[in-house]
């Protein structure tokens, strides 16, 4: 596989050699793959933290019920939204990563580390510093369902399908 420099054809873009096919190949286009593979990423670590966080509150006999309650709704939040996080990682692979899906990802990467891990350490660790930014999660979180949302009108356009099967 080798790069060559622009043929002239579109402006800005490398054409990708391999197997003596040329395909064209635009910064727009590996940002869109390195974007919706970094989102995915996260997705999972952010998942399987999650679990090991789950696992280790489960264990802990020392815990005040509030605390109990407040760990639980923020870990059931970050794994649901971990998978929110796969959707649309999955949107940019198939249709491209538009404005909407990549304030949709924002919106859930900030509302994970603005609401649930906030909460996970403030209780388990004891960090406090972080805690006005709490409601500013959970904001975050609605931001990124209706960017989601949004990027639903927009399927058709960038993917040419009708519906997104």
């Amino acid at each position: 596989m080798q790069l060559r420099p622009n043929a002239g054809i579109t402006r800005g873009s490398v054409w990708l050699v391999f197997m003596k096919k040329i395909i064209p190949f635009t910064g727009a286009y590996l940002f869109m793959k390195i974007a919706s593979v970094g989102v995915f990423v996260f997705a999972c670590v952010t998942g399987a933290l999650s679990v090991l966080t789950a696992a280790y509150v489960a264990h802990q006999s020392v815990l005040e019920e509030a605390v109990l309650r407040s760990l639980q709704s923020a870990l059931q939040l970050q794994q649901f939204h971990a998978l929110a996080l796969l959707l649309t990682a999955w949107m940019a692979r198939e249709s491209g990563f538009n404005w909407s899906r990549g304030l949709a990802a924002a919106g859930f990467v900030a509302g994970i580390f603005c609401f649930s891990f906030n909460i996970e350490l403030r209780h388990l660790a004891g960090v406090e510093l972080f805690r006005p930014l709490t409601p500013y999660g959970g904001m975050a979180f609605v931001l990124g369902w209706l960017a989601l949302a949004v990027s639903a009108f927009q399927w058709h356009s960038q993917s040419g399908k009708d519906t997104p099967s």
